[in-house]
């Protein structure tokens, strides 16, 4: 099956790759990530993830971010305490649009890898965005292949980042303030 694959970094791309790949699936990237900023690091992501995908030869798609559309729907998520799961939502339907206009059968994301994110959520939202456009969402669970991808991605010497993407995580994650994740 051909799946599209929407990759939020280099690092947690790898492991769910190849396990699809192992699968029998024909595998393709998608780069859309309008959340991650300053644009200095929306850049550096997009490099490594676009390595990764070039080390695996495999295509990466890339869906160029409306980062003042993304900020005001950001803002506007943040008040409603649902920050992280509006991000995923918006990052996912647009995998499934996408998806289905390049002719996929079915997409995933590496969001599924990363033992920090809300995994059921994400899923949930996935297929959701799935049943919309009548696509298939590969749910599954990559959590388990984290620490063999994180080996891996320090020996290819990969940057990894150390917050999520958005002007609130890095706030969160640097500043005293006590972290207050909206989900």
């Amino acid at each position: 099956m051909r799946v599209l694959l929407h990759a939020c970094c280099g690092p947690c791309a790898l492991a769910p790759l190849d396990k699809l790949r192992s699968a029998g699936h024909e595998v393709e990237g998608l780069w859309y990530n309008p959340n991650i900023h300053p644009y200095s690091e929306y850049q550096r992501r997009l490099m490594t993830a676009g390595h990764v995908f070039g080390i695996r030869s495999a295509r990466l798609h890339i869906q160029p971010p409306d980062f003042e559309v993304f900020l005001d729907r950001l803002t506007a998520a943040q008040r409603e305490g649902k920050r992280c799961r509006s991000c995923w939502r918006w990052r996912l339907e647009m995998a499934a649009a996408v998806a289905r206009r390049e002719g996929f059968a079915a997409f995933s994301t590496t969001l599924l890898v990363s033992p920090h994110q809300e995994n059921e959520a994400i899923r949930e939202i996935g297929r959701a965005a799935a049943e919309k456009l009548g696509i298939v969402f590969l749910a599954e669970d990559f959590r388990p292949l984290y620490p063999a991808a994180r080996k891996e991605s320090r020996s290819l010497g990969l940057y990894h980042q150390n917050y999520c993407g958005c002007l609130y995580s890095e706030w969160e994650r640097f500043s005293a303030v006590e972290p207050g994740r909206k989900s």
